[in-house]
């Protein structure tokens, strides 16, 4: 029997049929949902605390973004770099180098790019390639400079002969400028800045803020756990994240909270529990069985040193302590608390960990979560930290260049970096939402207030942030709310058979063609109006009803089958139940959902409030599901390189043809044949004109630039969701 409470479920198919081979398929799944409404888990929520970079940390962003910006702007003013590029090959004699160009296409866009930006026009020749004017060309911003530099700097700089010395001194300089970095390029994107949010000593700031708030709220009966990455044991004042920096800000800040630090290589307790600790220690026959000692930076702290005969006991002796109140705040590492320890009194946990995976952040997340036979009652807050700029990147770059050099999507994507790896954490975690329609769901908007989700990027200040803090702290101090919802979330779906926890993929895509269903609409009021004109005539002209019977027989027969097909895909939900259906089919023409489709359910629902519609597969296996979301992601999802594309026209009312282009799922995309059953099945289900094309040819890569758009603007179709919810 192999048990689990964290499947990896965030690994690539191989890994996962290693996963497979050593424990056999997935027989049975028990939800955390199911698990707190049977009284095995205790009501929870998840509550997000933001925090601003400290002053030095803000400074130091900010020169490193000047010296960045500076050197890509100096760019123009290259004449040698300008005037090589100018004459290169590709932009003299593009037809003859047409397949180069087609492979990678936006390297050589950003360098039409460049040269825009530096005053020099663009070959007619070149931007025919592109189906493109030059005012067409993107703007030479951030991403195109990167794009740039990488190619000339380190994948294409044998083809640039020419300028070889002019690009050995570019390189040089880019070192000097941070921007290469472990021979990459790197620009608004810098290792160094997301380290920096990542560990950001403002996170001390948010800890010491919730540990006010808890121990304010549940007074003598707190028992919260910080866990952290590192220990930092050698910084002493608090310039870093780690167990120490927490412990040391901890004790300078509180004086009626009992702080222990439990570690691998350290552990603290209060000296005014030594006795405690002493008696613990005689209880389990090991009195002799640690040294104990004043702490050199803290004389009211004692340092525990366990000798061999004890080091298999001491977490458990610290966390007897810790169980009986003796300590009521623990900071501890995650390598060694979180997973595998057990200490159910917990009510309250910080994770300032890194940590973003489904599998490792779940298992901190689930020391807090247990029940306390002690307490019936208890509720368990668990908090996650996230450090924002609060540095107007666009405005910073416009005291630098003449005009700005990045998209206010690029802003958003910087300046929300460590919120965007919280992102992918919240994936996996299932709890109610905070605000109405309160339902069981995964994803980090079910936590989020309206007035969050509804700003866009450039909207997002200070206040924004604190906000959301407060809106947080409101939650977190009302556990009775947070065991209510619990208990309303999780009546109706117990109390309705057909309801369960479901994991789909909620997608807020309008596939705006497929209203009118690839032109049935249009056919139907064709066929209708020759129906209507002749039943007419023939009405009136022979005065018999025999004729309009066999008229409106042929009417119906014409019109039966695209009929039901508009029914079918007349609306955004039915559509998206519709590819999925022929996805589901596919993948199972390849083996790989083994289950029989007669047992499959499939739901596509449309929710209005959020303008997104929400599908899943119940019945079939939870990895078959996992390939199943994948491949409806990718087929709705922005293309970026897929094998196949999947182009189809869709007739319009303001376009007379539209046409649309999907990735084909890179699982089905490893066989010809299984994309051929594809499009069968699409022909089938959906219908309307639609065709495949292979990418990896002349003629299949321009049509790829086409469909993905990229090489001129940022593609707007909006990205898909992996969510669990009630339904």
């Amino acid at each position: 029997v192999a048990l689990t409470a964290t499947p990896p479920y965030d690994v690539d198919i191989k890994e996962w049929e290693r996963y497979e081979q050593l424990c056999g398929q997935i027989d049975e799944i028990i939800s955390i949902p199911e698990l707190v409404k049977n009284g095995d888990l205790c009501p929870h929520q998840d509550f997000i605390h933001f925090s601003r970079l400290r002053v030095q940390e803000t400074e130091h962003v900010k020169k490193i973004y000047e010296r960045m910006i500076k050197f890509l702007y100096t760019l123009k003013d290259n004449r040698t770099l300008v005037e090589g590029l100018a004459n290169s090959r590709y932009m003299l004699y593009t037809d003859d180098n047409l397949e180069a160009i087609l492979s990678e296409p936006e390297f050589y866009v950003s360098i039409a790019s460049f040269l825009k930006h530096s005053g020099r026009s663009i070959p007619q020749e070149f931007l025919k390639v592109f189906e493109a004017k030059e005012n067409e060309l993107p703007e030479f911003n951030t991403k195109y400079g990167k794009i740039l530099l990488s190619g000339l700097l380190f994948k294409h700089n044998e083809e640039f002969s020419d300028i070889k010395d002019e690009l050995e001194k570019l390189k040089s300089q880019a070192k000097n400028a941070g921007v290469i970095q472990q021979k990459s390029v790197y620009l608004e994107d810098s290792p160094k800045i997301k380290k920096m949010l990542a560990n950001s000593i403002g996170k001390l700031d948010s800890i010491v803020d919730i540990v006010k708030l808890e121990s304010n709220t549940l007074k003598e009966k707190l028992r919260m756990v910080i866990l952290a990455d590192y220990i930092k044991f050698d910084v002493t004042d608090c310039s870093s994240l780690g167990v120490i920096p927490i412990w040391q800000t901890l004790k300078d800040t509180f004086e009626d909270i009992s702080l222990g630090v439990l570690t691998g290589s350290i552990i603290l307790i209060p000296d005014k529990i030594k006795p405690d600790l002493e008696n613990i220690l005689n209880e389990n026959g090991l009195s002799n069985g640690v040294s104990i000692s004043e702490f050199e930076r803290d004389t009211r702290y004692l340092k525990v040193i366990p000798k061999e005969s004890c080091k298999s006991h001491i977490v458990s002796l610290i966390t007897q302590l810790f169980n009986n109140g003796k300590i009521t705040v623990l900071v501890g590492t995650q390598a060694l608390l979180g997973e595998g320890w057990d200490a159910p009194v917990i009510n309250s946990l910080i994770l300032s960990s890194t940590v973003s995976s489904f599998m490792l952040s779940n298992q901190m997340r689930g020391r807090a979560i247990r029940i306390d036979k002690n307490n019936p009652d208890k509720v368990a807050n668990i908090w996650h930290l996230a450090s924002i700029k609060i540095l107007n990147t666009f405005e910073l770059l416009k005291s630098v260049l003449a005009s700005p050099t990045v998209s206010d999507n690029e802003v958003e994507q910087n300046e929300l970096y460590d919120f965007g790896k919280l992102c992918g954490r919240f994936e996996g975690y299932e709890a109610p939402s905070l605000e109405k329609p309160f339902m069981i769901e995964s994803g980090i908007d079910r936590i989020l207030p309206t007035s969050f989700k509804s700003k866009n990027g450039d909207e997002l200040t200070e206040e924004t942030f604190l906000a959301v803090n407060r809106f947080m702290k409101t939650q977190a101090i009302n556990r009775h709310n947070t065991k209510a919802l619990w208990e309303i979330c999780l009546a109706e779906p117990y109390n309705s058979p057909s309801k369960n926890l479901t994991t789909g993929v909620e997608t807020s895509l309008k596939i705006k063609g497929f209203t009118y269903n690839g032109g049935y609409f249009y056919m139907l009021t064709f066929w209708a109006t020759i129906y209507g004109s002749f039943a007419y005539y023939l009405t009136v002209m022979t005065r018999s009803i025999i004729p309009l019977f066999w008229l409106t027989f042929v009417f119906v027969l014409i019109m039966f089958q695209p009929t039901v097909k508009f029914i079918k895909c007349g609306s955004v939900e039915g559509i998206i139940r519709q590819i999925g259906i022929c996805i589901l089919e596919t993948l199972a023409a390849q083996g790989l959902i083994k289950t029989s489709l007669l047992n499959v359910k499939i739901k596509s629902e449309y929710n209005k409030a959020i303008q997104s519609t929400y599908f899943t597969v119940e019945n079939i296996s939870p990895e078959e599901n996992n390939i199943m979301i994948k491949a409806l992601r990718e087929f709705l999802d922005p293309i970026e390189n897929p094998r196949y594309i999947f182009v189809r026209k869709n007739l319009l009312f303001d376009k007379f043809f539209q046409t649309d282009y999907h990735a084909i799922p890179s699982v089905i995309a490893q066989n010809k044949k299984y994309v051929d059953i594809f499009k069968e099945l699409w022909k089938k289900y959906i219908g309307g004109d639609c065709d495949i094309a292979y990418t990896r040819t002349s003629e299949g890569r321009k049509l790829l630039l086409k469909a993905r758009k990229s090489a001129f603007s940022n593609l707007v179709r909006p990205k898909s969701k992996r969510i669990s919810k009630w339904m």
